[in-house]
């Protein structure tokens, strides 16, 4: 009886607040096998194991429960990835464009399929060029089928025989669009591939024979498609081919091609076949074929401007205070005369510190005669005390 007592004693305490029916049938197990001469002690012994399992399983629960998302004051958990964090898994910024756009200076693109906008918001794809997955392409020739970013035959082709990624066992050959033994009748046999040399766009006339884009392959010689024209073995549209604009060789260099004519793009001007920017070209400011001062001034917001001290007179800087020919103002002669103070001066250049030739000046303070005449400062530097420099 003592060890009965026991036993249900070990048992409550090991269960500790467990329900009454487990207790009421782990003590009733305990009479049953003392009843049959079962050693009670072993019994306690594995009644006590479970119930620490089961203590062990209710703290790990316990643990997997405060692991949840939210934080001790009853917040949701933030430390997750943010649905509207921009960042790409490559770590391109979509910048709050929709999903699958990329946001580049111009805009939001598809950087998977937008020929000016090919894997990156930089890389722009020739005329003749698809944009397939990120990857400039060349557009396939009559015939022939994209897979992937590949122009094969699938007529020939054994890795895609029939059908894009259908390859043939080896060593079988694709002919006819069909695996097989060997080359059917009317074809070549090119490696594993089997193609028909008078059709095939991509084996024309011989193995390995590309066609290339915008043409098709006829009685075994490569054509131009109808509205295309072969320019150095391409065959181009040189209504809008920047660099066959017009004709074959006829380049739009920095702009576009439209109707076969070269255009530029916002805030540029086509001068002598180049688009050039008014607002800053020093030699076409602010018009095609207005120059500024090679040496003394530059182009500003389309106006020709010189470095300190100087002034523009079509085109070339001079100083106002001393030019001879630009006395006081553009196109003042002085008919002989040296100038000096923005006068001309008949008397001469007495009153002055300096001349040099028919200019009255100071060469410790001319740009043009600094520190000793004929002695012009260069890349915009002023002259101070007789030195050229900031």
């Amino acid at each position: 009886m003592y060890r009965k007592a026991l036993t249900l004693t070990f048992l409550l305490v090991a269960l500790g607040g467990c329900g009454k029916d487990d207790t009421a049938g782990t003590a009733s197990a305990s009479d049953t096998d003392s009843s049959t001469g079962t050693d009670t002690d072993a019994t306690a012994s594995a009644s006590m194991t479970g119930a620490s399992a089961s203590m062990t399983g209710a703290s790990a629960s316990a643990s997997d429960t405060t692991s949840d998302s939210a934080t001790s004051d009853g917040s949701a958990d933030t430390s997750a990835t943010d649905p509207t964090d921009t960042a790409t898994a490559d770590g391109t910024d979509t910048g709050g464009c929709d999903p699958g756009l990329v946001l580049c200076q111009d805009g939001c693109f598809d950087v998977s399929a937008d020929p000016l906008h090919c894997g990156s918001c930089e890389q722009e794809c020739d005329a003749t060029q698809q944009c397939i997955a990120g990857n400039c392409v060349e557009g396939c020739p009559t015939g022939a089928t994209l897979c992937g970013v590949e122009c094969v035959s699938t007529d020939s082709d054994a890795q895609h025989c029939g059908e894009c990624d259908n390859a043939c066992a080896d060593p079988q050959v694709c002919g006819g669009g069909v695996c097989q033994d060997s080359c059917p009748e009317g074809t070549i046999q090119c490696g594993t591939d089997c193609p028909d040399p008078s059709v095939d766009p991509l084996n024309c006339g011989g193995c390995g024979d590309d066609c290339g884009a915008n043409s098709q392959c006829t009685v075994g010689n490569c054509e131009c498609l109808p509205g295309f024209e072969s320019c150095d073995g391409q065959c181009v549209d040189t209504g809008i081919d920047p660099n066959n604009c017009g004709q074959c060789g006829n380049e739009c260099e920095g702009g576009g091609c439209e109707n076969g004519e070269c255009t530029c793009g916002d805030g540029s001007i086509m001068c002598d076949g180049q688009c050039v920017d008014p607002n800053q070209d020093d030699d076409n400011c602010g018009a095609c074929g207005i120059v500024c001062d090679q040496d003394l001034g530059f182009c500003e917001a389309g106006q020709c401007a010189c470095i300190e001290g100087l002034s523009d007179c079509e085109g070339l800087c001079v100083n106002l205070d001393s030019d001879p020919t630009n006395c006081g103002r553009c196109g003042m002669g002085c008919e002989g005369d040296p100038c000096g103070g923005g006068q001309c001066q008949p008397g001469g250049c007495d009153g002055f510190p300096d001349q040099c030739g028919l200019s009255c000046t100071d060469t410790q303070s001319d740009p043009l005669n600094c520190g000793e005449c004929g002695n012009a400062c260069e890349d915009g530097d002023p002259c101070s005390d007789g030195e050229c420099g900031n």
